[in-house]
């Protein structure tokens, strides 16, 4: 079974990978790019940052729904895509994706996105997978 499938979003309307990048990348310009950033641009990296997401979240509500431990490996390599998906806004250190871990469970907003048509419970899985994760890879 496909996490996509599962979860929402091979089918994922461009206007909402848009909007969940735009959501995400605010005004700021994302790590990576040098110099003005065009309005066509900014749509294009929002469409990319929000499909990305779409991706790692739809693979991680998959590995919640089956049962698959927030240590196991092959959430752990999930995370770590998050991870790197992380650095388009900044490059997190232990310190600062543990406080993001928890972020994501205490803030209702960012509780609502992230489990926005995927299974309740779902950022406290992630945080615990994060905190997983930070502690194994990061400084």
């Amino acid at each position: 079974m496909q996490p996509n499938n599962v979860f929402g979003s091979p089918g994922l309307e461009e206007a909402e990978a848009v909007e969940d990048g735009t959501a995400l990348i605010g005004n700021m310009t994302p790590a990576g790019v040098n110099g003005p950033v065009s309005p066509q641009q900014r749509q294009e990296i929002a469409r990319r940052i929000g499909q990305d997401w779409q991706r790692i979240s739809s693979s991680i509500a998959e590995l919640f729904a089956t049962g698959v431990p927030s240590n196991d490996p092959r959430t752990q390599q999930v995370v770590g895509e998050h991870c790197r998906w992380i650095r388009n806004f900044w490059t997190p250190d232990r310190a600062s994706y543990l406080r993001l871990a928890e972020l994501y469970v205490n803030q209702p907003k960012f509780r609502r996105r992230i489990e926005r048509r995927k299974p309740k419970g779902m950022a406290a899985y992630l945080r615990e997978a994060m905190i997983t994760y930070a502690w194994a890879n990061l400084r």
